[in-house]
């Protein structure tokens, strides 16, 4: 057989050696349907269309010298032509003729295909995927640059989804990534996959990594997944659920699952009978969204899978060759199968062994100062650009100086030696900041870990004509700093309605009348307002639905709920039957009636009592029920699509959803002239929020307890003629709602007393009073405007500082802006940094948010642009001398005593693992509590006692377990067994909780269980919590969660370490309490540790040996109590020194000491961290192991590696 002239191979006939006769999808599915499926991996059969069909095809149908021809002029840097020559080539192939020949082999194989799984060969589902000649090589990925079909059922379907697929192969960014790459367009050719589709439409499918692909690291498999079919998570349109399995030890025949997170999963994609659609994408309840799609058991077949794949590939390929896999599971069979296996081509290229420090050498003149952005230096000659247009002007090598850049400018920064902005920063949000997308409300951390931003879009606001429009996110940041919160109202004196950020952001605010950028921080300082949106325009596409669903849709969702299951479903909506709720009643009946052609039966319910203000109450209400399987999942299906549809329908459509609403569980108040709308119902409050926004409305929003207070206080009439229970008219004049500050407007103080008077108090301006203003008319065209903008203006306070934390931005396209909600859904107008983002991704130096760059710098200058001196980012005058310290971590220098790490977050531990280390000294617990489980362990063992407050603050934390105490020991296993296996087979030394009261307290119910201390510092904290009543049985589950890292993951290279062990006793209670939860010292190799903190730790060393296997140095408590003082004091904070000769003193003892008693000692105390001296010191006593923050294991390693040389220490 000559592959190399066939029209059809099956996959039995293909192995990886055929990437030129069909592409690397083909080839690698016929790999593994020859090789692995005796292996237990199972791979669905298909055959692909050969690259000599390709050509033929082009041949034959005469197309391929006319695509030739289009592409003659082709320029890739002109978008119009690039997009006008891709359409051209991909209509002439639609329309072109299968050749008879080709076309009868095709649809031959397709009805052998459809004879393997149907007697009668009837129509089967397949699905269609282009697989390129050159895909998949190690450095040039081209994977995502061609279609996939699914669903594909018929003759006709197969050739049309065959030719579409080749047409593909010019989609413009196709076209655009060969030229980039250097292929010729005909020199790649494209097979087609035909493969029978896995029913993941009734289940669920994802993408399987061999290794990690955010840091590289090589043990692990990183699994995705979603409901229903796959294409969403390739696509990047769902937020999946992710888990982590750590190889070497699944390989033993462990089940170490190290991490699972569930993702929100919005959407799923099913087939579809509607059309020539074969499949769309439904909205996923909420019911689905918090649930894991696959059980433990299913996530170690796939990781063992992946595993098995990975060690093929790598023997065939001669080298590590780790693999980039989709999966999908069988919702009629509940059989796993793998649909896809490609080499994995991004993070594998990377090279961990060289470690970079940029150093200036010269000091010049400073021009400019911003934000450094990373920590590299550039130089060359300045190109001022401050226009989009003028880019050509720009040349490789030179430094770009603008206002600000966008995803436009991408091609020069590429090339720039360094970049430097006036405006934006590298300025944050807190990760639970809302803001508003297409597809409704989301977190700024959701936002960040979407897969795909592309797909999204948020509202910003145009800087030229002041009105709010949709923009897409281009890119996310995320990054650690300390933050402040501010509390936003329209008196500067509401509760609870707050945003926290870092105090350097720049909000888009008022200066003069026009439009500024100003930090947050200042405008606390000056007294000014941040901006608001007060109107959110619809999507692009205003679509019509009917009115009448409107209505009812609010009447529903606030006094109803609709049921549906496999067999039935029923809508019901219950009212108590008064006079006052008659046409109410009347109209919701109506409307079912004419919406579905369906009656409603009444059904009257018991009697049923309850309090309200103390007073006990009875009441009695109809239930008004429609059965109607078909009806119940159209609702349904309407209720999870509101917030899609509130954003692109007009605005009677909102207006009568609004109203029915209102007349469900509204009222209006005629003396304070507003309606208020009560909702328990998160995404229905969002939903009224967003509505009224699009209305023009911004609602005033309280929370009390479950209950949201919606206030709306504009356009009462306009939405008071839509309703039919709630009625009423503003009967006085109406109060002004939207308000400018005096000072912000007029900067000057010649406008007249009456204006003067406002400015010097601050105050408030309504926009009907600067319409009666008489003033000059230049200020006059500014008002206007501002009048005439979706603006509107409201006050801020600070009213705490917060400690460093993850926080996150998004870049959105050509504005710049975007609206962040506060806790009560004000919607402030805020800035973004594209600038920041692009240059971090391509390791350009980068100043951001110099104000005056542009003026102070002038094209042709040289100068240089240095983001090495910390966070300050400096623009020098002339080109300055630097030096780039490479230091290759392969020819690190080897030291006898022991480089190990200090580390607490999970989310680090894979990129530090690549630092040359001999494991972790200190490995903390309390940043796992505080930041995966959030909750106090007590109030999680107690959870049916706790308040209804704190019972759905614990809900929120553990989406996924009904069961609170083993999300407590999931979370925190999967933590510790995060870092434990980064390092594996090295020590990972595990310090067990050491919070304080005020910390333990400051958890999700925690107030409950923890005392008040006047110094909690020395009060109940370490050993003595564990073996204490009041907590050892939250100590338990610490103990158990350990447990299950050692004997369920396999990581027996965790060790344990008691934190402020103060007796001899205390040590003997807490290895009692160990070893009655399966810790026991010794058994399956555990050693425990303690840490030296306390001098009785020091002068009682000898007995603490006893019952040690090892100690570690805690250099912060041992300096504090023994030099008696608080490390907390300002006061006394002079005195605190870790190098203070009585702490040496101790030192230098208990390193002694161990040595006698032939234990281990280490320290991973602060002082080695903060001073080189220290660490020489210990190095001279003899100690076996120094624990360091990452950053300085380096420098640490070096400085030891002296010290030993110059004792004539030898590494062992």
């Amino acid at each position: 057989m000559n592959k190399g002239e066939m029209f059809i191979l099956w996959f039995d006939q293909l192995g990886i050696e055929d990437v030129p006769f069909v592409g690397g999808k083909n080839a690698s599915l016929g790999e593994m349907y020859v090789n692995l499926t005796s292996k237990g991996i199972k791979v669905p059969n298909g055959f692909a269309l050969t690259a000599y069909a390709y050509r033929y095809f082009l041949e034959k149908a005469g197309i391929k010298e006319r695509i030739k021809e289009i592409l003659s002029d082709l320029n890739t840097h002109d978008m119009q032509n690039l997009s006008e020559r891709g359409q051209k080539v991909r209509d002439t192939i639609l329309r072109a003729e299968f050749p008879p020949e080709l076309k009868s082999v095709v649809l031959a194989a397709y009805r052998d295909l459809c004879g393997a799984y149907s007697r009668e060969r009837l129509d089967t589902d397949v699905a269609v995927r282009s697989s390129a000649t050159a895909e998949d090589l190690p450095d040039a990925s081209f994977a995502g640059q061609q279609e996939t079909y699914l669903n594909v059922k018929g003759d006709f379907q197969i050739l049309e989804a065959v030719k579409k697929c080749i047409a593909s192969l010019f989609t413009n960014r196709a076209i655009s990534y060969r030229v980039d790459k250097g292929f010729d367009h005909f020199s790649i050719a494209l097979s087609v996959g035909v493969q029978k589709m896995v029913r993941s439409d009734l289940a669920c499918s994802g993408v399987m990594f061999s290794v990690d692909t955010e840091s590289g690291f090589k043990d692990v498999v990183f699994i995705t997944g979603s409901w229903g079919l796959g294409e969403n998570i390739v696509q990047g349109a769902v937020n999946p659920d992710e888990y982590y399995a750590f190889k070497p030890t699944l390989k033993q025949g462990f089940k170490p699952i190290i991490n699972k997170k569930i993702g929100s999963k919005e959407l799923k994609m099913i087939y579809s009978h509607e059309g020539n659609k074969p499949v769309k994408n439904i909205p996923v309840p909420k019911s689905e969204q918090d649930k894991f799609v696959l059980n433990d058991d299913e996530v170690l077949t796939l990781a063992r899978w992946s595993c098995i794949i990975e060690d093929h590939y790598s023997w065939k390929a001669g080298h590590f060759k780790p693999m980039d896999m989709e999966w999908a599971k069988d919702g009629l069979t509940g059989e796993l199968f793998i649909v896809q296996a490609r080499p994995e081509t991004v993070v594998s290229q990377k090279n961990h062994n060289v470690l970079e420090t940029y150093i200036l050498k010269q000091k010049g003149n400073i021009i400019v100062k911003g934000k450094s952005v990373g920590e590299r230096i550039g130089s060359g000659e300045a190109n001022v650009i401050k226009n989009v247009h003028d880019i050509g002007k720009f040349r490789k090598g030179q430094v770009l100086v603008t206002e600000m850049t966008d995803p436009d400018w991408e091609p020069i920064m590429k090339i720039a030696s360094a970049i430097v902005t006036n405006r934006g920063g590298r300025t944050c949000f807190a990760g639970n900041t809302k803001i508003l997308t297409n597809i409704g409300f989301m977190t700024m951390e959701d936002v960040y870990y979407y897969p795909d931003h592309s797909h999204l879009k948020v509202p910003s606001l145009n800087r030229n004509t002041l009105k709010i429009e949709w923009k897409p996110i281009v890119a996310a940041m995320k990054k650690k700093s300390d933050t402040m919160k501010i509390l936003v109202s329209q008196t500067g004196r509401a509760e609870n309605n707050i945003l926290e950020l870092t105090p350097d952001h720049k909000m888009i605010n008022i200066r003069d009348g026009l439009i500024a950028d100003t930090q947050i921080k200042d405008m606390i300082l000056n007294e000014e307002c941040v901006s608001v949106a007060q109107f959110i325009p619809g999507l692009n596409t205003i679509t019509e639905k009917n009115k009448k669903l409107a209505y009812t849709l609010g009447a529903v969702s606030t006094d109803g709920h609709i049921y549906t299951s496999r067999t039935r479903g029923e809508v019901v909506f219950v009212q108590k039957p008064t006079i006052d709720k008659k046409e109410f009643i009347s109209a919701v009946i109506k409307n079912f009636s004419e919406l579905y052609n369906k009656d409603v039966s009444i059904q009257s319910k018991p009697t049923s009592q309850g309090y309200i203000r103390g007073s006990k109450v009875s009441g009695n209400a109809n239930a008004y029920r429609m059965f109607s399987k078909q009806v119940a999942y159209e609702l349904k299906e309407e209720q999870a699509l509101l917030m899609n549809t509130l954003l692109s329908v007009d605005t009677e459509f909102i207006y009568n959803f609004l109203a029915g609403v209102i007349d469900g569980d509204g009222s209006f108040n005629q003396t304070s002239n507003r309606i208020h709308i009560y909702i328990s119902k998160e995404w229905l409050a969002q939903s009224v929020i967003v509505g009224c926004l699009r209305l023009g409305i911004v609602p005033q929003v309280t929370n009390n307890r479950n209950i949201y207070n919606i206030q709306i206080v504009e356009k009462i009439d306009d939405i008071l003629r839509y309703t039919k229970r709630i009625k009423g008219s503003s009967q006085r004049k109406m109060q002004a709602t939207r308000f400018f500050n005096a000072k912000q407007i007029f900067s000057q103080k010649n406008h007249g007393s009456s204006i003067n008077n406002r400015r010097k108090k601050n105050l408030m301006i309504s926009d009907k009073e600067l319409r009666e203003y008489k003033i000059d008319i230049d200020m006059k065209e500014k008002i206007n405007k501002l009048l005439n903008s979706d603006l509107r203006q409201l006050r801020t306070n600070q009213i705490s500082n917060c400690k460093e934390t993850d926080v996150y931005n998004i870049t959105v396209e050509d504005n710049h802006n975007y609206l962040v909600f506060t806790g009560q859904y004000t919607p402030i107008i805020v800035n973004n940094c594209h600038a920041a983002i692009i240059s971090r991704e391509l390791g350009i130096p980068c100043v951001v948010g110099t104000i005056d760059g542009t003026e102070k710098i002038k094209t042709g200058q040289n100068i240089t642009v240095s983001c090495a001196e910390g966070d300050a980012g400096n623009v020098y005058d002339g080109i300055l001398s630097f030096e780039i310290q490479k230091v290759d971590l392969q020819n690190l220098p080897k030291t006898k005593t022991k480089i190990m790490m200090n580390c607490g977050n999970p989310e680090e531990v894979f990129d530090l693992s690549f630092i040359p280390n001999e494991g972790v000294g200190l490995a903390r617990e309390e940043f796992i509590i505080m930041s995966y489980i959030k909750a106090h362990p007590l109030a999680l063992l107690n959870y049916h006692s706790q308040s209804p407050e704190i019972k759905e603050e614990i809900d929120k934390i553990s989406i996924g377990y009904d069961d609170k105490v083993k999300f407590f020991v999931d979370k925190l296993a999967q933590g510790i067994g995060m870092i434990a296996a980064a390092f594996y087979p090295k020590d990972v030394i595990l310090r067990f909780s050491d919070f304080k009261t005020n910390e333990y307290a400051n958890l999700i119910g925690g107030k409950a269980y923890e005392p008040k201390e006047d110094n909690p510092m020395i009060g109940w904290r370490g050993a003595s919590r564990y073996y204490s009543p009041g907590y050892k049985d939250g100590f338990a589950l610490e103990c158990k969660a350990i447990l299950k890292v050692r004997n369920e993951y396999g990581l027996t290279n965790l060790k344990v370490m008691i934190p402020f062990c103060r007796t001899i006793d205390e040590g003997k209670k807490v290895l009692y309490e160990m070893e009655k939860h399966g810790l026991k010292k010794g058994e399956n190799g555990l050693q425990v540790y303690m840490m030296c903190e306390i001098p009785s730790n020091v002068i009682l060393s000898d007995q603490f040996s006893e019952i040690f296997d090892g100690f570690s140095i805690g250099s912060n408590d041992l300096t504090q109590l023994t030099l008696g003082l608080d490390r907390d004091s300002e006061i006394v904070a002079h005195i605190y020194d870790e190098r203070n000769e009585a702490v040496k003193r101790l030192l230098r003892k208990v390193i002694a000491d161990c040595k006698q008693y032939h234990r281990k000692i280490g320290i991973c105390g602060q002082c080695v961290s903060d001073y080189p001296e220290m660490t020489q010191f210990v190095v001279e006593c003899g100690i076996d192991s120094i624990s360091l923050n990452a950053d300085t294991v380096i420098k640490a390693t070096l400085n030891v590696a002296e010290v030993e040389k110059r004792l004539g220490i030898k590494p062992e």
